[in-house]
């Protein structure tokens, strides 16, 4: 069975979508600048590019060993011209605006089943790729991109604007033509590639267990501090050196020092490379 929505304003409770279809659509419009959000508790979620100037979803509910699909409904949240869409698997959640601290999943004990979420937006459109047990994607769109999960590894390939991306239990692969970039696991290799910077912002990448790989432009300039206990630190570029140099610590100021970049490890490599 598949089910659609058609974006609308959202007052007071929020109405409960898709429950008794396998297959749950919706179609709004959000504008260059703004953020479409989708929040998943067990399942991916892929953002790609859109054919047209609206946003279009597609949520698919999938069952292990043919068991019964679990009670799971969708809610949609639109304020300040953002859009928010969360998959809700119990009666005590419930879908809120704004980052991934308004999404409260309390008790949710069941996982029997997972929702697929592939959604098509705007290439200027603002991205969240938000999951607890599944990888999430960004692939070609995103003015700014906020992607995180525990469980599942995070991508996210050309897009054009400052990256956030965290995950537990997995990679971290960035690639995006305008940076900042700011990354992290605990299980799983970061890799982050930025063709241009803008701003000032620092940067920080982090993993405990797996090796990170920083590429920046040739004109990069930035005050830096990488760590990691079981592993080697290398460069490109040449460095003005405070402190020691070796293979646990190093730290100093390249170019103008205009920004902080720091990486840790503990049991991994550090490299910084020229994009």
């Amino acid at each position: 069975m598949i089910a659609l929505a058609i974006a609308a304003p959202v007052l007071g409770a929020q109405q409960q979508y898709g429950r008794d279809s396998d297959v749950w659509r919706w179609d709004g419009r959000v504008d260059g600048g703004r953020w479409m959000n989708v929040f998943n508790v067990n399942g991916s979620v892929d953002f790609l590019p859109s054919n047209d100037n609206m946003v279009h979803l597609v949520a698919e509910k999938r069952t292990q060993n043919g068991r019964e699909p679990d009670d799971i409904h969708y809610e949609v949240v639109q304020a300040g011209g953002n859009v928010t869409i969360c998959a809700i698997w119990n009666n005590n959640s419930r879908c809120e605006d704004g980052g991934i601290d308004s999404f409260r999943n309390r008790g949710n004990n069941e996982n029997h089943s997972s929702v697929k979420f592939t959604v098509r937006v705007p290439r200027t459109v603002r991205v969240g790729a938000h999951s607890v047990n599944g990888g999430v994607s960004v692939r070609d769109v995103g003015a700014e991109v906020h992607a995180n999960t525990v469980n599942g590894g995070v991508t996210v390939r050309n897009t054009s604007g400052p990256v956030r991306a965290n995950t537990v239990n997995g990679g971290v692969d960035v690639n995006t033509s305008i940076g900042p970039v700011s990354a992290e696991t605990v299980n799983g290799n970061v890799d982050a590639r930025m063709s241009t910077l803008q701003g000032d912002d620092d940067m920080d990448f982090k993993t405990v267990n797996g090796s990170v790989s920083i590429y920046v432009p040739a004109s990069f300039d930035g005050r830096f501090r990488f760590d990691t206990v079981h592993g080697g630190i290398d460069s490109d570029f040449p460095m003005t050196i405070s402190g020691k140099w070796g293979p646990r610590h190093a730290s100093g100021t390249i170019g103008n020092g205009t920004r902080d970049i720091r990486a840790s490890s503990v049991n991994g490599s550090i490299e910084l490379r020229r994009q």
